[in-house]
Protein backbone atom coordinates (compact mmCIF):
# COMPACT_ATOMS: atom_id res chain seq x y z
CA UNK A 1 0.00 0.00 0.00
CA UNK A 2 2.53 2.29 1.19
CA UNK A 3 4.81 2.21 -2.55
CA UNK A 4 1.38 2.25 -4.43
CA UNK A 5 0.81 5.60 -2.61
CA UNK A 6 4.84 6.94 -3.22
CA UNK A 7 3.86 5.48 -6.76
CA UNK A 8 0.95 7.84 -7.51
CA UNK A 9 2.67 10.95 -5.66
CA UNK A 10 5.62 10.47 -7.90
CA UNK A 11 3.31 10.65 -10.92
CA UNK A 12 1.65 13.43 -9.95
CA UNK A 13 5.26 15.32 -8.99
CA UNK A 14 5.96 14.34 -12.87
CA UNK A 15 3.02 15.27 -14.37
CA UNK A 16 2.53 18.82 -12.53
CA UNK A 17 6.36 19.81 -13.17
CA UNK A 18 6.32 18.94 -16.95
CA UNK A 19 2.84 20.44 -17.29
CA UNK A 20 4.22 23.81 -15.61
CA UNK A 21 7.12 23.56 -18.84
CA UNK A 22 4.96 22.73 -20.89
CA UNK A 23 2.85 25.91 -20.02
CA UNK A 24 5.53 28.29 -20.75
CA UNK A 25 7.16 27.67 -23.60
CA UNK A 26 6.95 25.48 -27.14
CA UNK A 27 10.43 23.87 -26.46
CA UNK A 28 12.54 23.64 -23.19
CA UNK A 29 16.01 21.93 -22.01
CA UNK A 30 15.04 19.25 -19.34
CA UNK A 31 18.38 18.71 -18.17
CA UNK A 32 17.88 22.97 -17.57
CA UNK A 33 14.32 22.94 -15.87
CA UNK A 34 13.39 19.61 -14.54
CA UNK A 35 15.96 16.83 -14.04
CA UNK A 36 17.36 18.50 -10.73
CA UNK A 37 14.01 20.14 -9.48
CA UNK A 38 12.16 16.50 -10.28
CA UNK A 39 13.80 14.12 -7.97
CA UNK A 40 14.10 17.40 -5.23
CA UNK A 41 10.45 17.92 -5.01
CA UNK A 42 10.03 13.97 -4.41
CA UNK A 43 12.95 13.87 -1.69
CA UNK A 44 11.70 17.11 -0.16
CA UNK A 45 7.96 15.83 0.09
CA UNK A 46 8.94 12.13 1.31
CA UNK A 47 11.49 13.71 4.07
CA UNK A 48 8.38 16.21 5.09
CA UNK A 49 10.88 19.34 4.14
CA UNK A 50 8.35 21.99 2.90
CA UNK A 51 8.39 22.21 -0.81
CA UNK A 52 8.89 26.21 -0.51
CA UNK A 53 13.06 25.44 -0.15
CA UNK A 54 13.34 22.95 -3.42
CA UNK A 55 14.71 26.24 -5.29
CA UNK A 56 17.61 26.74 -2.51
CA UNK A 57 18.20 22.96 -2.53
CA UNK A 58 18.65 22.89 -6.03
CA UNK A 59 21.05 25.64 -5.84
CA UNK A 60 22.82 23.69 -3.08
CA UNK A 61 22.86 20.69 -5.21
CA UNK A 62 24.35 22.98 -8.18
CA UNK A 63 27.20 23.97 -6.06
CA UNK A 64 28.07 20.83 -4.45
CA UNK A 65 29.82 20.35 -7.93
CA UNK A 66 31.78 23.75 -8.20
CA UNK A 67 35.51 23.81 -8.20
CA UNK A 68 35.14 27.69 -6.44
CA UNK A 69 37.01 27.47 -2.99
CA UNK A 70 34.36 27.12 0.09
CA UNK A 71 31.42 26.18 -2.23
CA UNK A 72 31.48 22.78 -1.24
CA UNK A 73 31.17 23.66 2.40
CA UNK A 74 28.23 26.10 2.10
CA UNK A 75 26.46 24.04 -0.41
CA UNK A 76 26.85 21.34 2.57
CA UNK A 77 25.80 23.60 5.51
CA UNK A 78 22.68 24.56 3.00
CA UNK A 79 21.21 21.60 2.56
CA UNK A 80 21.85 20.47 5.73
CA UNK A 81 19.97 23.68 7.15
CA UNK A 82 17.29 22.15 5.03
CA UNK A 83 17.19 19.01 6.22
CA UNK A 84 16.67 19.96 9.41
CA UNK A 85 13.22 21.60 8.63
CA UNK A 86 11.99 18.64 8.62
CA UNK A 87 12.39 16.98 11.83
CA UNK A 88 10.25 19.94 13.60
CA UNK A 89 8.00 18.20 16.03
CA UNK A 90 4.70 19.10 13.70
CA UNK A 91 5.96 17.97 10.42
CA UNK A 92 5.82 14.27 9.43
CA UNK A 93 7.51 12.64 6.87
CA UNK A 94 10.31 10.18 6.43
CA UNK A 95 12.82 12.76 8.19
CA UNK A 96 10.94 12.78 11.84
CA UNK A 97 10.52 9.14 11.17
CA UNK A 98 13.87 8.77 11.20
CA UNK A 99 14.85 10.55 13.96
CA UNK A 100 12.39 8.41 15.76
CA UNK A 101 14.00 4.96 14.71
CA UNK A 102 18.08 5.85 14.82
CA UNK A 103 19.67 4.77 17.90
CA UNK A 104 19.55 6.62 21.05
CA UNK A 105 22.97 7.62 20.91
CA UNK A 106 22.57 9.64 17.33
CA UNK A 107 23.51 12.71 18.00
CA UNK A 108 21.22 15.61 15.79
CA UNK A 109 24.48 16.81 13.72
CA UNK A 110 24.94 13.32 12.91
CA UNK A 111 20.98 12.97 12.08
CA UNK A 112 20.76 15.99 9.88
CA UNK A 113 23.79 14.76 8.03
CA UNK A 114 22.26 11.39 7.36
CA UNK A 115 19.59 13.57 6.01
CA UNK A 116 22.10 15.81 3.77
CA UNK A 117 23.23 12.59 2.62
CA UNK A 118 20.03 11.52 1.37
CA UNK A 119 19.08 15.08 -0.43
CA UNK A 120 22.31 15.24 -2.32
CA UNK A 121 22.92 11.59 -3.75
CA UNK A 122 19.03 11.15 -4.27
CA UNK A 123 19.79 13.88 -6.43
CA UNK A 124 22.67 13.75 -8.03
CA UNK A 125 22.79 10.25 -9.46
CA UNK A 126 19.10 10.52 -10.31
CA UNK A 127 19.75 14.02 -12.35
CA UNK A 128 22.42 12.28 -14.42
CA UNK A 129 20.08 8.66 -15.53
CA UNK A 130 16.84 11.25 -16.00
CA UNK A 131 18.29 12.72 -19.05
CA UNK A 132 19.57 9.36 -20.31
CA UNK A 133 16.18 7.54 -19.28
CA UNK A 134 13.88 10.06 -21.32
CA UNK A 135 16.16 10.81 -24.04
CA UNK A 136 15.96 7.25 -25.27
CA UNK A 137 12.31 7.76 -24.54
CA UNK A 138 11.93 10.38 -26.85
CA UNK A 139 14.31 8.95 -29.71
CA UNK A 140 13.59 7.64 -32.90
CA UNK A 141 13.65 3.61 -32.87
CA UNK A 142 16.87 3.04 -34.13
CA UNK A 143 18.80 5.24 -31.64
CA UNK A 144 16.43 3.26 -28.58
CA UNK A 145 18.68 0.81 -26.47
CA UNK A 146 17.29 -2.93 -27.07
CA UNK A 147 14.88 -3.56 -24.81
CA UNK A 148 13.20 0.02 -25.68
CA UNK A 149 10.52 -1.32 -27.94
CA UNK A 150 9.36 -3.22 -25.13
CA UNK A 151 7.48 -1.64 -21.71
CA UNK A 152 8.75 1.01 -19.92
CA UNK A 153 10.03 -1.49 -16.98
CA UNK A 154 12.32 -2.82 -19.66
CA UNK A 155 13.21 0.51 -21.39
CA UNK A 156 14.50 1.99 -17.77
CA UNK A 157 16.22 -1.22 -16.92
CA UNK A 158 18.42 -1.49 -20.19
CA UNK A 159 19.11 2.11 -20.08
CA UNK A 160 20.52 2.24 -16.81
CA UNK A 161 23.22 -1.24 -17.27
CA UNK A 162 24.47 0.79 -20.81
CA UNK A 163 24.47 4.03 -18.85
CA UNK A 164 24.79 3.92 -14.85
CA UNK A 165 24.54 6.74 -13.43
CA UNK A 166 27.80 5.91 -11.06
CA UNK A 167 29.43 3.99 -13.27
CA UNK A 168 32.46 2.89 -10.68
CA UNK A 169 32.06 1.88 -7.10
CA UNK A 170 32.96 3.92 -4.03
CA UNK A 171 36.59 2.39 -2.61
CA UNK A 172 36.25 -1.14 -1.18
CA UNK A 173 39.01 -2.26 0.69
CA UNK A 174 40.14 -5.97 1.17
CA UNK A 175 39.87 -7.87 4.42
CA UNK A 176 42.51 -10.43 3.87
CA UNK A 177 45.05 -11.30 1.20
CA UNK A 178 43.42 -12.59 -2.21
CA UNK A 179 43.51 -13.06 -5.48
CA UNK A 180 41.36 -10.94 -7.67
CA UNK A 181 41.00 -11.23 -11.49
CA UNK A 182 44.39 -13.04 -12.05
CA UNK A 183 45.97 -10.35 -9.44
CA UNK A 184 47.33 -11.20 -5.51
CA UNK A 185 46.36 -8.71 -3.85
CA UNK A 186 47.21 -7.62 0.54
CA UNK A 187 45.01 -7.00 3.19
CA UNK A 188 43.39 -3.64 3.05
CA UNK A 189 44.38 -3.21 -0.88
CA UNK A 190 42.03 -0.19 -2.46
CA UNK A 191 39.71 -2.18 -4.68
CA UNK A 192 37.30 0.20 -7.22
CA UNK A 193 34.66 -1.86 -9.68
CA UNK A 194 33.83 -1.03 -12.87
CA UNK A 195 29.84 -1.56 -13.10
CA UNK A 196 29.60 -0.04 -16.09
CA UNK A 197 31.97 -2.84 -17.93
CA UNK A 198 30.67 -5.39 -16.34
CA UNK A 199 27.30 -4.35 -17.02
CA UNK A 200 28.36 -4.49 -20.91
CA UNK A 201 30.87 -6.82 -21.04
CA UNK A 202 29.69 -9.29 -23.55
CA UNK A 203 31.23 -11.98 -22.59
CA UNK A 204 29.48 -11.79 -19.03
CA UNK A 205 26.16 -11.30 -20.83
CA UNK A 206 23.78 -11.93 -19.31
CA UNK A 207 25.68 -11.56 -16.81
CA UNK A 208 24.78 -9.70 -13.24
CA UNK A 209 23.02 -5.83 -13.38
CA UNK A 210 25.46 -4.20 -10.96
CA UNK A 211 23.89 -0.85 -11.59
CA UNK A 212 22.64 -0.20 -8.32
CA UNK A 213 25.51 -2.46 -6.44
CA UNK A 214 24.79 -6.19 -5.24
CA UNK A 215 24.41 -7.66 -1.78
CA UNK A 216 25.15 -5.76 1.66
CA UNK A 217 25.91 -2.52 -0.55
CA UNK A 218 22.76 -2.22 -2.55
CA UNK A 219 21.62 1.46 -3.40
CA UNK A 220 19.37 2.24 -0.41
CA UNK A 221 17.53 4.24 -2.83
CA UNK A 222 17.35 1.93 -5.73
CA UNK A 223 13.15 1.51 -5.27
CA UNK A 224 13.04 5.52 -5.22
CA UNK A 225 15.32 5.94 -8.07
CA UNK A 226 13.49 3.59 -10.86
CA UNK A 227 10.10 4.75 -9.05
CA UNK A 228 10.57 8.19 -10.78
CA UNK A 229 12.46 6.86 -13.51
CA UNK A 230 9.31 5.28 -15.26
CA UNK A 231 7.17 7.40 -13.69
CA UNK A 232 8.77 10.12 -15.55
CA UNK A 233 8.23 7.91 -18.87
CA UNK A 234 5.27 7.16 -18.48
CA UNK A 235 4.12 10.72 -18.26
CA UNK A 236 6.03 11.72 -21.25
CA UNK A 237 4.20 8.94 -22.92
CA UNK A 238 0.17 9.02 -21.67
CA UNK A 239 0.41 12.94 -21.15
CA UNK A 240 2.53 14.35 -24.22
CA UNK A 241 2.25 11.45 -26.61
CA UNK A 242 3.21 14.13 -29.62
CA UNK A 243 6.62 14.89 -27.30
CA UNK A 244 10.54 14.53 -29.48
CA UNK A 245 13.28 15.48 -29.49
CA UNK A 246 13.82 18.98 -30.62
CA UNK A 247 17.41 18.23 -31.81
CA UNK A 248 18.92 14.87 -33.67
CA UNK A 249 19.70 12.64 -31.06
CA UNK A 250 23.03 12.19 -32.53
CA UNK A 251 23.30 15.62 -31.69
CA UNK A 252 23.61 15.38 -27.85
CA UNK A 253 26.31 16.13 -26.31
CA UNK A 254 27.49 14.65 -23.03
CA UNK A 255 29.77 16.16 -20.26
CA UNK A 256 32.05 13.79 -17.77
CA UNK A 257 31.75 15.25 -14.10
CA UNK A 258 34.75 13.06 -13.26
CA UNK A 259 35.51 10.71 -9.89
CA UNK A 260 32.85 8.30 -9.33
CA UNK A 261 30.55 10.27 -11.02
CA UNK A 262 29.22 9.53 -14.60
CA UNK A 263 28.21 11.26 -17.52
CA UNK A 264 25.54 13.88 -18.06
CA UNK A 265 24.18 15.47 -20.81
CA UNK A 266 24.54 18.73 -21.01
CA UNK A 267 21.10 19.17 -22.77
CA UNK A 268 18.28 17.74 -23.59
CA UNK A 269 15.97 20.10 -25.53
CA UNK A 270 12.27 19.18 -26.48
CA UNK A 271 8.99 19.91 -27.71
CA UNK A 272 6.58 18.41 -25.24
CA UNK A 273 3.84 19.59 -28.26
CA UNK A 274 3.55 18.63 -31.62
Amino acid sequence: MRTSRLGSLIHAIARELLTELAADRTEIDLMADFTTRYPLTVLLDLLGIPLEHVDRAADACRRMLSSQPGAQGGAIAALTALAASGLDDNRRGLAAELRDRVPAHTTQEQLRYHLFALIFAGQLTTDAALGTVMAYALADRPHRPPAGEGSIDELVRETLRQHPPAPLTLWRFTTTELELAGTRLPSRAPVLVDIQGINTDPARSPGPDLTFGAGPHFCVGARLAQLELRAVTTVLRTDFPDACLAIPFTDLRQATLGGLQGSRLTALPVTLHG
